[in-house]
């Protein structure tokens, strides 16, 4: 297989996961009245799988096999091990212990949930490049860029804790319990600065080694194909809206956060793909 096809087929496969999961998540809820579309087996666990799926390859086209392997790598390790400390001591989010519902455990943290951060993280990763750069890869050179782009991609991804937390503990599902409560649908306020701090220090570990060593896509990183991350970070929110179990305000919260972000993101990149093409000289 050439290089070129082999391009076309990771970012066929990336796309497929992706359309997988809208199928499920997004576009057979909302048949529901009408059709009774079948469902793909596995619940939580499929839709958290093909989303990651869907990052990994698509991260693999936009930055290369070494470069997302080195991301997920980072995720995993700085994502368990605030999440086992945090379920140790309570010093992280607050205190909360992991219910039996997302599987097996490695210490007190399933082992879905490192997963589960990254199908969101690359997303908000793309997208927070898309609205300071214009482009999908981007890790500046000095240290107070690379700390301000940091920091917006923790934003990003902290803005779906809105939504998913207050679903997720809530009586519907219980896959992890706050022993203390709080006062966001029951969820401490401490959360979220966990959940800026996690993401924050994973995105400053990745950019850091990102910008000493440059990305290598594995092909043309188009509108079309930068406008996919976008694309998954709406249908999770999409998702998380039409789970049937979402508190009116949190959605409505999440929304006004997340919609935002990623029409900024989308409006960003057309004008970027426009700016590059009247800059690019006759032919």
């Amino acid at each position: 297989m050439s290089t070129m096809r082999r391009d076309r087929a990771l970012l066929a496969v990336s796309m497929a996961f992706l359309a997988a999961f809208v199928y499920d998540a997004v576009l057979r809820p909302l048949t529901v009245p009408t059709i009774d579309l079948p469902p793909l087996p596995g619940g939580i666990s499929t839709m958290t799988t093909l989303l990651t799926l869907f990052a990994l390859t698509h991260g693999a086209y936009v930055l290369g096999w070494r470069h997302v392997a080195a991301f997920f790598s980072v995720n995993a390790a700085v994502a368990w091990t605030f999440e086992q400390v945090g379920v140790a001591t309570g010093a992280v989010y607050g205190r909360y212990v992991y219910t039996d519902l997302l599987g097996a455990k490695l210490g007190h943290v399933p082992l879905l949930i490192p997963m589960a951060w990254f199908m969101v993280i690359y997303p908000s990763y793309v997208i927070a490049n898309l609205i300071t750069t214009r482009r999908a890869t981007a890790s500046p050179g000095t240290a107070r860029q690379l700390v301000a782009l940091s920091a917006l991609g923790a934003v990003v991804v902290t803005a779906w804790d809105l939504i998913v937390d207050p679903i997720l503990s809530g009586p519907h599902y219980l896959a992890w319990i706050w022993l203390d409560g709080g006062p966001y649908y029951g969820v401490p306020v401490q959360n979220y600065a966990g959940w800026l701090v996690t993401t924050f220090a994973v995105f400053l570990v990745y950019r850091l080694a990102e910008r000493r060593w440059a990305p290598r896509p594995s092909g043309p990183v188009t509108r079309a194909v930068a406008v996919l991350a976008v694309v998954a970070y709406v249908a999770v929110l999409l998702s998380d809206l039409e789970s049937g179990v979402v508190p009116l305000g949190a959605g409505v919260l999440a929304t006004a956060f997340m919609l935002p972000l990623a029409l900024l993101a989308a409006v960003r990149l057309s004008r970027g793909e426009r700016s590059a093409a009247q800059r690019s000289p006759a032919v």
